[in-house]
């Protein structure tokens, strides 16, 4: 049975229509119960579709949340905008261990609702409490870098200096920049390819993502958004868990 075929059998239950009819209400609780499998993924998918607006699916743990996340990718399909959003893994009494894997995948999520994009956010509990910056601070320290545009490699050096990105020979994962001459390669937290920035004196002649093991490049970009480590500022009194800046 095909996928569409599936969703439009949910699509006609009874609860489905009833939960819909509930959930516009500013405030509603409703409870599932005898569901099983992917079933779950494909009456989130019907109702959530016809809802406008981020919908959040927290479960109750990352096993768990995982799970739903490859089931919603599933009946959404390869263009979804379903997003997990994972804690940044922090070992315990090192405030300082976190894993860059996660900390990409949280900044792009921030950076889809930083511009109100409307997603499917699956999560779990540690994750969702643990803080972030405001949707102001995260603006303040996210530089918009397009082609065709004046910049001198000396600005962005220090920039990246500033947002504690880290000077190497060769960039390979997130939080890095190298400079050779002209061009300057970054390592952006809201991405998982690093950028190459070509210039001709101070403007930026091309923008192109590229993989840091062959060194070629994978396509190119009119502009990108250069996002900072969303978590080094995590001790700031001002930040705040993901509900309060949605």
């Amino acid at each position: 049975m095909e996928r569409a075929t599936l969703a439009a059998h949910f699509e006609k239950e009874e609860g489905i229509q009833e939960t819909i009819t509930i959930l516009q209400n500013k405030v509603a609780h409703v409870y599932w119960k005898g569901i099983v499998g992917s079933a779950h993924a494909f009456m989130a998918e019907v109702i959530a579709r016809r809802l406008q607006g981020n919908h959040i699916f927290v479960l109750r743990d990352k096993e768990s949340a995982a799970y739903l996340h490859n089931d919603l990718e599933g009946v959404l399909g390869s263009e979804s905008t379903v997003y997990f959003y994972p804690a940044s893994e922090r070992a315990p009494y090192q405030l300082e261990e976190t894993d860059n894997a996660n900390i990409v995948a949280r900044a792009e999520v921030l950076e889809h609702l930083r511009k109100n994009d409307s997603i499917f956010l699956v999560t779990y509990p540690e994750a969702l409490c643990e803080k972030i910056p405001t949707k102001q601070t995260l603006t303040e320290q996210t530089l918009k870098v397009e082609a065709g545009k004046t910049y001198s490699v000396s600005f962005l050096t220090e920039l990246l200096h500033s947002l504690d990105f880290q000077p190497v020979d060769f960039v390979y994962e997130p939080g890095q920049f190298a400079v050779r001459g002209g061009i300057l390669d970054v390592f952006s937290f809201n991405s998982d390819l690093p950028f190459r920035i070509e210039f001709f004196d101070d403007e930026v002649e091309s923008i192109r993502t590229f993989d840091p093991v062959s060194q070629l490049s994978e396509r190119s970009h009119a502009f990108f958004h250069l996002v900072p480590n969303i978590q080094r500022t995590v001790q700031q009194a001002k930040n705040v868990d993901l509900l309060t800046y949605m």
